[in-house]
This record gives structure tokens, sequence and C-alpha cells, in this order.
């Protein structure tokens, strides 16, 4: 067993232990809050690819109502973790197991008396929670639990529930919502071992009288369903808990690393390897941004999920890595869509997809100033977007020879994107070239600049490889498009490192005001203020977000010796504020590459251990961006078997 402990209780706390004691299916996600908390703490039962939008805000995930609400009462005196007769506090979470637990004491009119909760997700059953509770005192109490599902909800940009109606059927409280946009039945149903009683407005009471020294256990059933999807139930808490035990054994057996004589990096691998199984998609659904820890990122996929977190799934869980990949094939006619509304060919992808629907807004952030929205273009010039996805299909092709799916859907998506980019490039006539201009590159404090190293260097390696894949499956494309691609690659601008080996991130970047991290960042007026946009701390000067020329290196390292790599990446460290929690993981796998592993090392726990310390931005301007960070567990992931190279069984 692998346990992560938090002993007493923080109020500061609440939130990001919400993230950090995380559970999860790949279909649901329950945030690691305690029995009696509600909306103001966040609780959140998120629901992968159930999207809602409410008119004039943003489309975003669904958090269902919270089955496992629980206040328990000794007598008439509140078992409540944040009240004065709270004596100590312990929170924990097997990573093993995938198994939450809680034990609190009391002191209750000179009684000591012991809350003990354990529940989880099961991974057996995906639309299942279950938790135990045990009360103990010294002295004779009667105990009440008032228990229910909570339909007043944590929402980011609700309500998200119209119809919302509960019942009480024997000793299952149920209750049910109909989604706002697409008219989507939620359900959720709780069965409890003990009688419920006074049933009012999904909430009811179960009282127990316990002697001094004895326990009363109360069990907890619940489940989860969208559109009347057929539910399998279980006759008991421990029968559940095999079956969930068993799955998460094999999970383990298939996908553990070792880490020999390093206790701290196997916990953080350990803990990084957890959150991308509580996340592996059970359907036909792509990976969030935040994973299933909240609608933060409006739950949408972005290219995260290709670039840092297929690898993992390629390795350890094929078949989740093909979801992965046919989510995007499948999003191919909205790709192809998003192009021609920008009067362009080919498929240029979501850069928040939500089924393939692009859900990012015009306004991403808000000026902490004004509290007006601020214009920024992720949506409109992150072209790069469709090069990740052509990139992961190929990656996927080569790890497979899956010929099939290349046939299906797999060719034709990336020869689409290697055509979205030929159609937006730019012919320079004096140089005899072609280039993407106005761009977004992974960088995102230099908006709409021209010919981003990363993304042109994509384009032009998935075009290649796309066109040598059509000569070999003919009639996927047509031969007069192949051919065009074809001579459109061969005159694509590639920007060529200069007299001291540095690849310029983009015209002119050069040219910016050459000041420290530390400087920029004693340039804000305000904590939360965004670094990035037109008029943003960052702008004018060389200090960027994420990696941006080295994220290239990893993805095709052999476009450049190890001397190139080596003076990019010290040129470009010293510049990097990594405001993005993809950063350090790109950093510490160059850094393996161009012999610094003391570095490497490093770089790898900033990114294995983001969500255990809390380290990430939680606000971009006004707008809340908290929450799991999934991308950097699969980079972290990357780091560790560059630096470490070993596979091992669950011990």
């Amino acid at each position: 067993m692998i346990e992560i402990k938090e002993n007493g209780f923080n109020p500061e706390s609440i939130v990001q232990n919400g993230n950090k004691f995380l559970t999860g299916n790949g279909y649901i996600g329950y945030r690691g809050m305690l029995d009696e908390f509600g909306k103001a703490e966040c609780v959140g039962l998120n629901i992968a690819g159930v999207y809602d939008g409410v008119q004039g805000k943003w489309r975003e995930t669904v958090n269902a109502f919270n089955p496992l609400y629980m206040h328990v009462f000794a007598g008439d005196t509140s078992l409540d973790v944040r009240g004065e007769n709270t004596v100590s506090h312990e929170t924990s979470l097997d990573i093993s197991r995938g198994i939450f637990s809680r034990k609190t004491t009391y002191s209750v009119r000179g009684a000591t008396v012991t809350l003990r909760t354990e529940r989880f997700v099961n991974m057996a059953n995906k639309n299942n929670i279950c938790s135990r509770t045990v009360v103990t005192s010294d002295k004779d109490m009667l105990f009440v639990f008032r228990v229910g599902v909570d339909t007043d909800i944590w929402e980011l940009n609700g309500p998200h529930f119209k119809d919302v109606k509960t019942k009480l059927t024997k000793n299952v409280i149920e209750a049910t919502g109909v989604t706002q946009e697409l008219g989507r039945k939620v359900r959720v149903a709780c069965e409890y071992s003990g009688e419920v009683t006074q049933f009012d407005n999904g909430f009811g009471l179960i009282t127990a009288f316990v002697k001094a020294g004895e326990s009363f256990m109360l069990d907890r059933l619940a489940y989860v369903s969208v559109d009347d999807e057929k539910v399998i139930r279980y006759e008991s808490y421990d029968q559940a808990l095999v079956e969930h035990a068993g799955a998460w054994k094999k999970l383990w057996r298939d996908c553990r690393m070792i880490i020999d004589g390093d206790e701290r990096g196997q916990l953080a691998l350990d803990y990084s390897i957890y959150h991308l199984l509580i996340i592996a998609p059970k359907g036909d659904y792509s990976i969030a941004a935040r994973g299933l820890s909240g609608q933060t990122y409006k739950g949408a996929v972005f290219w995260d999920t290709e670039i840092f977190m297929l690898p993992f799934y390629l390795s350890a869980l094929p078949d989740v890595a093909e979801r992965l990949i046919k989510y995007r094939i499948n999003t191919l006619p909205a790709a192809k869509e998003k192009a021609k509304y920008y009067g362009y060919g080919g498929a240029f992808y979501a850069w928040e997809s939500q089924d393939g629907y692009d859900a990012c807004s015009d306004f991403n952030v808000t000026d902490v100033f004004t509290h007006r929205p601020i214009r920024t273009y992720f949506k409109d010039k992150q072209i790069h977007i469709s090069a990740d996805v052509a990139y992961a299909i190929l990656e996927y092709y080569n790890r497979t020879a899956d010929d099939k799916l290349m046939l299906n859907g797999g060719l034709e998506t990336v020869l689409e994107c290697a055509e979205f980019a030929r159609t937006y490039s730019y012919y320079n006539h004096i140089k005899d070239r072609y280039e993407l201009l106005d761009v977004i590159g992974p960088d995102e404090y230099h908006e709409r600049v021209n010919n981003n190293a990363y993304t042109n260097y994509m384009f032009y390696q998935i075009t290649k490889r796309g066109v040598e894949l059509a000569e070999k499956f003919k009639n996927v494309y047509s031969a007069s498009a192949v051919k065009k691609l074809k001579e459109w690659v061969e005159k694509l601008y590639l920007p060529q490192p200069n007299a001291d080996g540095v690849i310029e991130q983009f015209d002119g970047y050069f040219g910016l005001e050459d000041v420290s991290v530390e400087t920029v960042r004693g340039r804000l007026a305000h904590p939360r203020e965004y670094w990035g946009g037109s008029g943003g701390v960052a702008t004018a000067t060389r200090v960027i977000k994420q990696a941006d020329v080295i994220m290239l290196f990893n993805l095709y390292p052999d476009l450049f010796p190890t001397d190139i790599q080596r003076k990019n990446y010290e040129f470009y460290l010293p510049y990097t504020e990594h405001g993005s929690s993809l950063s350090h993981c790109a950093y510490a796998l160059t850094a393996c590459r161009i012999g610094k592993p003391d570095d490497a090392y490093s770089a790898f726990l900033d990114s294995a251990e983001i969500d255990l310390r809390g380290g990430g931005k939680q606000w971009a301007g006004d707008v809340y961006i908290g929450g799991t960070h999934p991308a950097a567990s699969g980079g972290a992931w990357m780091a560790a078997k560059a630096i470490f190279g070993k596979k091992g069984e669950w011990t």
C-alpha cells in the first residue's frame, strides 16, 4: 500500500486537497473532499464528456449531484472538522487501490468520538462510488447521520440542471435533473445500509445508539448514470471493493515503473501514474486538460492529451491510446468545418475541444484592474494544434503499425491537417518560400508572431510523413492533393540555428527586451495579472511562458545534434517562467539528452509533484484555472522513463 497523508486541518487547503486527493475511474471524478462539505468547499463529481452551456456563459462539463453528503451528530453536537471540538484530523489516499480515507477525533461532552470514512470511485464499474463510515465513542452515544444527495452543487458557469427532483424509495435516495442545453438526463442514487427517515428535499436521517467502546458502520453505494444508461448494482460494499481492488491490482501490474533507491522519486512517479489511470477514458471521449477534477478550462480537450499523455497510454494501455486517437479522427468533420469558417482548407482542430466543437472563447482572460475581458487569439492562431493531432496519429501508427486505423480515417486526418497548414501559409515571393505567419506557439505570452519554430517544424514533419504514407496507401487522398502538399512542404521555411547555435523562437524574438524572469515578475502590479496578450508584462520581452523550441527537440530528438540542443536549452531556460505545468517536463527530457542529469531530475520532481505540493497557477486574470495537472503527470512519466528507464510490477 502506498499512501499520501495530511495531518491536521487547514481551511486554506480545502480546494487544493480536492485536487490532491482526487479519486476517479475514467468516467467520473470525485474531488478529495470531506462528507460534511458542500459547494462552498468546491465539492465536485465531474462526468467525462457530458457538457452543458448556459446562455451567455462558457460551456463546460457537468458536475453531478453529490450522493455522498453526510453530516454526523453525536447527540446534538455537530461532528464537523471545522468545529472547535475537533481534536485531531488525518486525510489519506491509498494510490495503490484508489481509496480515500479520513479519520477525525472529536471531544463531545467529555467523550472522545472518532469518525472514520473511506470511499472509492469503482475502477471496475464506471457508474459506481462506494463509501463506508464507522463511528466509535468511549461513552454511550446516540449518533444521527444527516445523509442525502445534495443538489445544490458547485458550478463555475451554471446552473446546468433544470427539472431537479428528489425521492426516497426504501433506503435509496435519488436525484434527477436535465441539462439545460442538450436535455441530457442525469440520475444520481445512493443506497444506505441503515434506515432513512424524515426525508425532505433530498436529505434524510439515520440514527444509531452506540455503546461505549463499540462501533456503528454505515455503508453507502452510489450510482451515477446519464441518459438512462444501464447500471450494474452490488449487494454490498465488500463485493464492490473486491472488484475495485482487483481492477487496480491489474493496472499497477501493467503500468508501474520502478525507481531503485529513491523513495521520493518513486512516490512522485506513482502519484503521477495514479492520476493518469483515474482519467483513462472508458468510452468514446478524450481527456480534459484538468482531467476529472472539475470544470476548469471548460472540461475541454487540449493538445496536452496528444503530446504529454498519449505516450504513457501507448506504452502501458494501448486500448486507451486507441480511444484517444479515434476521438480526433471522429472529430475531423468539426475540424474541417472550423478551417472552412476561417477561410482555409483542410482541418483546423479545436484549441479547446468539446466533442470537436471549439469551446475556446475570444476573451479567455479578464483584466484584474478593469475587470473587462481581454481579447486572446488561442482559438484563431494556435494552429499547431492540428500538427499536434497529426503527430499523435503518426506516433500511434509507428508504435502499432495499425494499417486499418490509418485506412479508416487516420491518414486522411494527417493529410487534412497538412492541407490546412498549406492553405494557411503565405508564399514569400522575394525569398521563394512558404511561411506561417500570424500564429501562437506553445509559448502563449507572445501572440500573433511569424514563423514560430515549433509550429513550422511540426507541420513540416507531419506533412513529409503524411505524403510518404499517402504513396504507400493508395486512394486515401487524391493524387493531385498529395502532389500539392509535396511541392509545398519542400519550400516551407524552417528557422535554422544562428551563429551561436540558437534557433530563434519566432521572427524578431532576439530583438525583444533582454530581461530576466524576476525582473518581469517585479513589474506586476497585481499577483493575478496576465503576463501575455497585447499588454502583458512579458509581451515585449524575451520571457516566455513555457518550453517552445525545447519541446520540438523532445518530439523530434534527431532533428538537431546534441550540441545544438544544449545551446538552446542553456539559452532559453533562464527566460522561461514555467507559467504552464507543461514546461518542467519538457526541460527534463532535453536535459537527459544533453547530459544534465541533475537538471533532469529536479525538473522531473517539479512536474511529478505539482499536485502534491499544490503548485501551478490558480488564476489567469480573474479566471479560475485550478485543478489537477494530468499533462504534467504524463510528462513526469516520460521524464522518469528517460532518466531511469525501468519497468516493474506492483509489490
